[in-house]
């Protein structure tokens, strides 16, 4: 064999080591990085589970990588440790201010801290302790309606609530209905009339009504023309008297409302 043969096989043997090891080492640095992942990801599941009800976490800044693209896209929004997550989802506000109910029954102050959906339907939610007595506050937050107190309205001109959308308007009034649970079995509805103030990102409950036990509310109009005096009509369905609570609620009634700037009654 000639010199010539006996270089090029040597040339091809140490070639195709050098292939083997790389392609080894490209398995087994994939494989590593993916058993890290997983263990990452088992450290952050058992994190958020252990601290989701925990509202002074603060999540970890990362940083953005050169290449992102993100990175080069001007954040509009400021980020605010301990912002208030339904603040931040409901209204775009970044603020530790929170979202706070006022029990009705003693004015009490229960801040929404976080959501949980049932039957399909997500609500903003607070637990609260009371003296010896537990419970929750939930807001249908879908249910949002935002009020214009203009009497200069129209009301040929609109078809569902009014919403004020001028820019240099700060403050946006609304209502929505929230449920207030105990230890025992009552599910008591409310509708609340609420000030949300953009300017100083903080937001007041101002009164509630109620609306009954374990009801299904359907509807949350205003009467137009919404000029002054200001109503709103409420539908939704209850039992009838000799009814358990057990059965499903049927009978449609409806809540006439007077709201003002202050409150509702």
């Amino acid at each position: 064999m000639s010199m010539f043969s006996k270089l090029t096989i040597a040339a091809t043997l140490v070639i195709l080591t050098i292939l083997a090891a790389g392609i080894y080492r490209f398995n087994l640095t994939n494989d590593g990085l993916y058993d890290a992942f997983e263990a990452e990801q088992i450290m952050l599941d058992d994190k958020t589970n252990n601290e989701a009800n925990d509202d002074t976490t603060v999540l970890p800044k990362i940083a953005p990588q050169t290449n992102d693209i993100e990175a080069a896209t001007p954040v509009e929004v400021e980020s605010v440790a301990n912002a208030s997550e339904v603040m931040q989802k409901l209204f775009s506000l970044q603020t530790v201010n929170h979202f706070e109910v006022n029990l009705p029954e003693n004015s009490k102050s229960i801040k929404l801290t976080h959501f949980i959906k049932i039957n399909q339907t997500e609500f903003a939610i607070g637990d609260y302790q009371d003296g010896e007595v537990k419970g929750r506050v939930l807001l249908d937050y879908l249910r949002i309606t935002p009020l214009n107190f203009d009497p200069a309205l129209e009301p040929d001109t609109q078809s569902s609530a009014p919403i004020q959308d001028d820019p240099k308007v700060q403050i946006m009034p609304f209502v929505a209905p929230f449920m207030v649970t105990t230890q025992g079995s009552g599910a008591f509805w409310y509708l609340g009339f609420f000030n949300l103030d953009y300017e100083y990102k903080s937001l007041k409950h101002l009164s509630s009504v109620m609306l009954g036990d374990r009801v299904e509310i359907d509807s949350i109009e205003p009467i137009y023309p919404f000029e002054a005096p200001y109503k709103l009509l409420v539908t939704y369905r209850d039992r009838a008297p000799n009814q358990p609570m057990s059965a499903s609620p049927e009978i449609v009634k409806t809540l006439e409302v007077n709201v003002s700037e202050t409150g509702i009654h």
